[in-house]
């Protein structure tokens, strides 16, 4: 129902004790009799039979009576008639007091109120009824004008050029100049103003004002900002312009300054720019300067600007993994001259030092260092992080174990990478390392092996790459598997040997858990092996452990939690559908739920508490492959699987890496197309989708995968490698 925007709603008041419940506006013939409509009064609907429904206001409030009690036009007849029906159209049973209905004419002057709580629209709205269940809403309009805004803003700078109206005046605190303003216009702009003209300070009933500590530059920058909303900035009225906006509180002058500063950052005045920014507390510009300083830090040692850099400064890039092109002694050497440049600065060496990664120096470097650098030996905590650096050499096989803060590699960048596999041309086995560069979209060589592998196992200690096993000639049958272990060293970009396996092994699992590497099953000359084997860091050997309850190849596993699991593969030529546990702790496997589908040469890793198993082959009738596109997830909590999507294309015998909360299934064999593959396909936990996202170089089975943080390399395979703290063996 249309109601004319007469009706004016007024925000929620506590209604006072009231004899009457509705009151009517004056009539236009002046009777103006003291007419009261009681609450209580219920009518029926006049356009409805007698017995109509209760409170039913279709048509009520229409045409001649409705344009009376709106537009105020009515007479003692249409006044009583009005009365009558308003109390049962208007106002349904009582619900709550407080809401108000107020009756303006058309020139906008009060007349009457109706009190009760309900509901009227106007335009899009409808009058509710429902035992008082109502609401009010009237439609309105507003309108703005930027032009007036201006005008404004015009007009009271013309009052202030021609000293028209101002009844204050500012001088600055150095006297070159005077400021007629209004107080008005301040304290609406100026916390700083506003407590002063009205917070019954002196300066109340001042004519005159002086602001000690701004400069005449400042405080007219502000003032002209006040009248004009503009400012003019550049570097030699910034400093200016920024106390006078962080005196009086006129922040977005400070913003603005704030902006120019991290525009104008330079190498030659970062420094500068720091200093200020700490002077008045610019959090946003110190964040910048700390990031601009780990940006440029290898041209400000070119320079020597960093030896001017805050403590703070200095020590967030020390610390950063982003800190790129620099070697650790050229960070020792910046540290130290730092430290020297002022004899005041000794107090921060250890907050220094301890962000230098003493541990990554080759040994001649740290001989050098304790031969040199007699200063640290006087600070007890900077000897033991020589100690701790000397300790991390010697122990060259148990390093993956000692990580700190200091042994990471200064990278803030995870990749996918790819080691080794058989390639569809010419079934050549791969001694490739590879990294996916997202940045560039490409796949960049690391340092490769220094013998092909395929079929292997691989896992990831503390940063540390595991090759394991596997095959140097392409062989479907495993019988020319080897039992020789590689690890690669990503701060170095190094290949170490280490100890070798027991028995040689191919087609297997290899995992990593609690700081030893398993290696379950597989196959070798002499066929299928149970036999599990594990490899202790500190002791540099490897030993079997309780084995499998039958012999396994092609079988996939995982970790998770304690415990590391094993599914499917192929038993005496029968794909299996069985997950098993094993616990090191008592040294035992344990027999779970079985999948869902028989499945061989496929993947399975876990993220966040779920095991996936993904992709695989198995037989189609009795003797032919096929390629197993079902997937599913294991809840080791309840002991159950569930079904996820399917691939979109068969991959067997591929490597699998959980990267950026994904995860990505990389080459293969497809058996349906009887070829190697070279697709990377992704699946999302999120959505349940799988996608292609992009190829590797060319098409490839028997490769494994994982996620590590590296340097990708941007030159030559040779440019990256650097001095290793242990030779590599052959």
């Amino acid at each position: 129902m249309c109601l004319m925007p007469s009706l004016v709603w007024i925000k929620e008041e506590r209604e006072r004790e009231s004899l009457s419940d509705v009151y009517f506006p004056q009539v236009l013939d002046g009777s103006n009799p003291p007419y009261q409509c009681p609450f209580e009064n219920q009518l029926e609907c006049w356009q409805h039979s007698p017995a109509g429904v209760h409170g039913c206001c279709k048509g009520v409030l229409q045409g001649e009576l409705l344009s009376a009690i709106l537009d105020f036009r009515m007479t003692w007849k249409y006044f009583q008639r009005a009365a009558a029906l308003a109390p049962e159209v208007l106002l349904g049973p009582q619900k709550k007091r407080g809401h108000t209905l107020l009756l303006a004419n058309e020139e906008g002057h009060l007349h009457r109120k109706l009190s009760r709580v309900f509901s009227i629209e106007s335009k899009h709205s409808s009058i509710k009824n429902n035992k008082g269940t109502t609401e009010v809403a009237v439609e309105t309009k507003s309108f703005s004008s930027d032009d007036h805004r201006s005008a404004l803003l015009k007009g009271l700078n013309h009052l202030r050029s021609d000293e028209t109206l101002c009844d204050v005046t500012l001088i600055p605190g150095d006297g070159l100049e005077t400021f007629p303003v209004h107080r008005v216009v301040m304290a609406s702009s100026s916390d700083y103003f506003k407590a002063m003209f009205t917070g019954g300070m002196k300066e109340q009933d001042l004519r005159t004002i002086k602001l000690h500590g701004l400069s005449c530059v400042g405080l007219k920058n502000i003032i002209d900002f006040i009248y004009t909303a503009k400012v003019s900035l550049n570097i030699d009225n910034l400093q200016d312009t920024l106390e006078a906006a962080s005196f009086l509180q006129i922040m977005p002058v400070l913003n603005f300054c704030k902006e120019l500063l991290i525009s104008e950052v330079t190498t030659d005045n970062c420094v500068e720019v720091e200093r200020i920014a700490n002077n008045f507390h610019l959090t946003e510009v110190n964040n910048f300067i700390n990031d601009f300083v780990l940006e440029n830090f290898s041209r400000l040692l070119k320079d020597s600007q960093y030896i001017m850099l805050s403590e703070a400064s200095l020590e967030h890039a020390l610390a950063s993994d982003s800190l790129k092109g620099c070697t650790e002694m050229e960070l020792f050497r910046a540290a130290c001259d730092w430290i020297h440049h002022d004899k005041s600065r000794k107090v921060h060496m250890f907050r220094l030092m301890k962000h230098i990664r003493f541990p990554l120096m080759s040994p001649s470097e740290l001989y050098d260092i304790s031969q040199e650098a007699a200063f640290l030996r006087s600070d007890t905590d900077c000897v033991n992080l020589l100690l701790e650096a000397s300790n991390y050499q010697m122990m060259p096989y148990m390093q993956p174990n000692m990580q700190t803060e200091r042994t990471q590699i200064r990278s803030d960048a995870t990749h996918l990478v790819t080691v080794g596999g058989v390639l569809r041309q010419h079934l050549v086995v791969s001694k490739e390392l590879r990294l996916y560069d997202e940045a560039s979209e490409n796949w960049k060589v690391l340092r490769p092996m220094d013998v092909p592998r395929y079929q292997h196992g691989l896992a990831v200690i503390g940063n540390f790459l595991y090759i394991v096993g596997g095959q140097s000639n392409y062989d479907t049958k495993g019988k020319t598997a080897v039992d020789t272990v590689y690890r690669y060293d990503a701060h170095f970009n190094k290949w170490l040997q280490v100890a070798s396996l027991n028995e040689k092994r191919t087609f297997f699992h290899l995992s990593a858990l609690k700081g030893k590497l398993y290696a379950a099953g597989g196959r070798n000359s002499t066929g299928e092996i149970a036999s599990v084997e594990c490899y202790n860091l500190q002791k540099n050997e490897w030993t079997f452990v309780c084995p499998m309850s039958e012999p396994h190849y092609g079988h996939a596993g995982t970790v998770h939690g304690d415990l590391m699991y094993i599914s499917g593969g192929i038993t005496h030529d029968t794909f299996q559908k069985e997950l098993t546990s094993y616990d090191p702790e008592t040294n035992t496997w344990s027999r779970k739920a079985d999948m869902s589908t028989v499945r061989g040469l496929h993947c399975m890793c876990t993220f966040n508490d779920h095991l996936y198993v993904i992709g695989g082959n198995h037989f189609r009738g009795t003797s032919d492959y096929d390629d197993v596109l079902s997937c599913e997830y294991y809840s080791p909590e309840i002991d159950q699987w569930t079904d996820i999507a399917p691939m979109l294309r068969g991959q067997s015998d591929v490597g699998v890496a959980v990267f950026k909360n994904k995860i990505f299934v990389i080459g293969g064999y497809s058996w349906n197309s009887r070829c190697m593959v070279d697709i990377v396909q992704c699946y999302d936990t999120k959505t349940d989708e799988w996608q292609e996202v992009f190829d590797v170089p060319e098409p490839i089975g028997g490769v494994r995968a994982c996620s590590m943080t590296v340097h990708p390399p941007e030159d030559t395979v040779e440019s990256q490698t650097n001095e290793c703290p242990l030779s590599t063996k052959s």
